[in-house]
């Protein structure tokens, strides 16, 4: 008689199934093109943005800068910000205003009566290799279903650890003379009124240190 017979006690061999072969194959092969995408647009992000690696004069591997601090206006009213930073890929696409758009974040503005507002930002960052002493202009803008609506202009770059904004009056048509947010556009504001500050690395939580007692239930 031809052919071997198993040994007694001896558990039979499974067949392999092929599709579970091709199943794992197709797993692991579309998890390598997932890689792939991701490693190919960060190589691209660096090359168009070399500046994301070393912003506020320190070392970003994360591309990623945030900063608080306080902005002070001419009108007695301080608010405390937050700011994340990090680079935007699509370059050709526009922001704010129709300009041009490199650097995208989030932010979170206190004013003196205590309410902390959660904003979008949309900027551009004119620089190459180096960031420092390179203009940067931030458009913050309230989230899509947020009330009031607020809006505020930054103009400013790094000047080595820190970010020294201007808004050029562009506060006082969202805050009234008291910082409180009125809404944009809402109510009267003062012309000639220009808020500034300086912001230096730290976390969101640090927001607290400027903002008082009031606003620390906020985070």
């Amino acid at each position: 008689m031809s052919g071997t017979l198993a040994s007694p006690g001896a558990a039979p061999e499974t067949p392999q199934n092929p599709a579970i072969g091709t199943a794992k194959r197709r797993k692991f092969g579309c998890l390598g093109s997932v890689s792939f995408v991701i490693v190919l647009a960060l190589a691209l992000l660096l090359l168009l943005n070399p500046w994301s690696l070393h912003m506020g004069g320190r070392w970003t591997p994360a591309l990623t800068w945030h900063g608080v601090g306080k902005l002070h206006s001419s009108t007695g009213a301080t608010y405390g910000l937050f700011v994340e930073l990090y680079p935007y890929l699509e370059q050709s696409r526009r922001g704010a205003h129709g300009s041009r758009k490199n650097l995208q974040g989030t932010a979170k503005i206190c004013t003196p009566q205590g309410e902390v507002h959660a904003m979008t930002v949309d900027g551009y960052l004119s620089a190459w290799l180096n960031a420092d002493k390179k203009p940067v202009t931030l458009y913050l803008r309230s989230l899509k279903d947020a009330q009031p609506k607020l809006r505020a202009d930054l103009y400013g770059s790094w000047q080595g650890e820190e970010l020294v904004l201007d808004d050029k009056g562009s506060m006082a048509m969202s805050f009234a003379l008291d910082g409180n947010a009125k809404g944009y556009l809402i109510g009267t504001n003062a012309p000639t009124e220009a808020t500034t500050g300086r912001l230096h690395y730290a976390t969101a939580s640090g927001l607290a240190s400027v903002c008082g007692e009031k606003a620390k239930s906020s985070f």
